[in-house]
């Protein structure tokens, strides 16, 4: 054990600048020796004390599964339940919260299985005793010292919006969630001729289920994450990401148009909010099979139902559509959504006036809100709202005479004022450098890929023909797309 002790603390950041081939052999000769090491051979209880997580990740990581695994030996907890051990308050929680705060983001690299199995017991721990908040603090940290700009998607990820979820944490989930995805990771992805403990590399060269750091992210922990961050989106109000969100899982391919009854989740909620924040009818997502479309329309029938009576302009109808469902509605979980979609009605139909009228007075805005016109106390107060949350581009001015009028405005005036159209121009100059910065990332890893280089090798071959061709003075020149075709015929 010493010697393992003394090659652990010899895994260095000198180390690592001076020869990055010695560091990854160090790591490689570490992790062999501890594998063959039995629970018998040492007390690792002892020597987690002695060790820093940041300085030893692996070998504070190794031993820390060997003490999870012999207080799960002992028995004392009941089945399929873990250990209290490893529960807040447990004994070898400390530990736990250790090695997930500090842990070295280079060594952890040649460890991701550990490092996994550590995140699996704390989730399943927070759901075990709906104590959320200690697992969220720590999966946040865990994601971001992966990967400070969270923008792989990992297994980490969905169990963190879960257990947020569960926890009604919707403020922490979406930290994480406004960070873009720029990349699913696959077992490909750990092409790179270089070490593992390379600082050159991208992140997508570590952060794949190739280390260990991340399950495979199947079609359905895609959904999942998706959909469960639309639900978080939705829970604060924040209509317009969460139909982004639900639109990506309407658009995923499926296997011969099969549903998953996570679209099927999502199409009933797509369909709902774009009523709410567009007030007609849904337009598809244009990367939606048909097939596939055709399908969720079936399964979710008597939400259609909603949209028809919604764009038929007849309040009387919508509200018969709503009270004859609300059962369902209530099963789906929907119930607070349909109540949004009737609430938006009045909203469009105070819109749709602006496409007629320049202006109007309020009290036959109230008519056609179906509100008392004797008193416009609440449709003045309605409108106003609408204008403050920038929903109705208007203003409500007195006449001459007195009367209160409606009067929109044409779209080249603009209610911001000019800090907050800095404000916006700043922002969106920020994201559109970050996403030039990811595609080329993707660029780079395309490049690198067999199938791209197999391209070239055809391409170049193409145009040696076309010398040889155009030398003799007859023939067709060989193009790109002659070669595109041709590999597509491979498949």
């Amino acid at each position: 054990m010493d010697k393992i002790l003394e090659d652990s603390g010899a895994l260095t950041p000198a180390l690592l600048l001076a020869d990055e081939g010695q560091f990854e052999q160090k790591a490689l000769d570490l992790l062999s020796k501890l594998s063959k090491l039995s629970a018998q051979d040492f007390d690792a209880r002892d020597q987690l004390d002695a060790l820093q997580p940041s300085t030893h990740t692996i070998t504070f990581l190794y031993l820390l599964t060997v003490s999870i695994d012999t207080s799960a030996a002992s028995g004392k907890a009941a089945p399929r339940q873990l250990p209290s051990s490893v529960l807040p308050e447990g004994s070898l929680w400390p530990y736990i919260t250790q090695i997930l705060l500090d842990f070295d983001f280079i060594q952890v690299r040649y460890c991701g299985t550990q490092l996994l199995r550590i995140i699996d017991i704390v989730t399943l721990g927070a759901e075990q005793t709906s104590n959320y908040i200690p697992a969220i603090q720590l999966l946040h940290q865990v994601i971001l010292r992966l990967d400070s700009t969270s923008s792989i998607l990992t297994s980490t990820h969905r169990a963190f919006i879960r257990l947020c979820l569960l926890a009604e944490a919707y403020t922490e989930a979406i930290l994480i969630l406004d960070q873009p995805i720029y990349h699913i990771p696959t077992v490909l992805d750990n092409r790179s001729k270089s070490y593992l403990c390379s600082s050159g590399d991208q992140n997508s060269t570590y952060l794949n289920p190739a280390t260990g750091l991340t399950q495979p992210i199947t079609v359905r922990i895609f959904l999942e994450y998706y959909l469960l961050g639309a639900l978080s989106y939705l829970a604060v109000r924040r209509y317009k990401d969460a139909l982004f969100f639900l639109e990506i899982v309407l658009s995923t391919p499926t296997a011969q148009n099969a549903v998953s009854m996570l679209q099927i989740e999502a199409y009933r909620k797509w369909t709902l909010l774009s009523l709410i924040l567009k007030g007609s009818i849904p337009e598809s997502p244009k990367n939606i099979s048909q097939g596939v479309l055709k399908y969720l329309k079936a399964l979710a029938k008597p939400y259609d139902c909603i949209v028809e009576a919604f764009v038929s302009n007849d309040i009387e109808k919508l509200r018969t559509e709503i009270e004859a469902g609300s059962a369902l509605w209530q099963e789906d979980g929907n119930y607070g959504l349909m109540v949004e979609v009737y609430q938006a009605f009045r909203k469009f139909t105070v819109i749709r006036l602006g496409r007629t009228f320049s202006a109007l007075p309020l009290v036959a805005v109230a008519n056609k809100m179906l509100a008392d016109e004797q008193d416009l106390t609440e449709t003045r107060a309605y409108l106003d709202s609408l204008i403050a949350e920038r929903a109705l581009h208007a203003v409500v001015v007195n006449s001459d005479d007195g009367d209160q009028i409606l009067r929109f405005l044409p779209p080249s005036v603009s209610l911001m004022n000019e800090s907050e159209v800095d404000t916006a121009l700043s922002t969106q100059t920020l994201r559109l450098q970050l996403l030039l910065k990811h595609i080329q990332d993707s660029e780079h890893r395309m490049e690198t890929t067999k199938e791209y280089i197999e391209y070239l090798k055809k391409l170049k071959k193409a145009r040696d023909d076309d010398k040889k061709v155009s030398g003799s003075g007859n023939g067709r020149t060989t193009t790109v797309d002659d070669v595109d075709e041709d590999m597509m015929e491979e498949f």
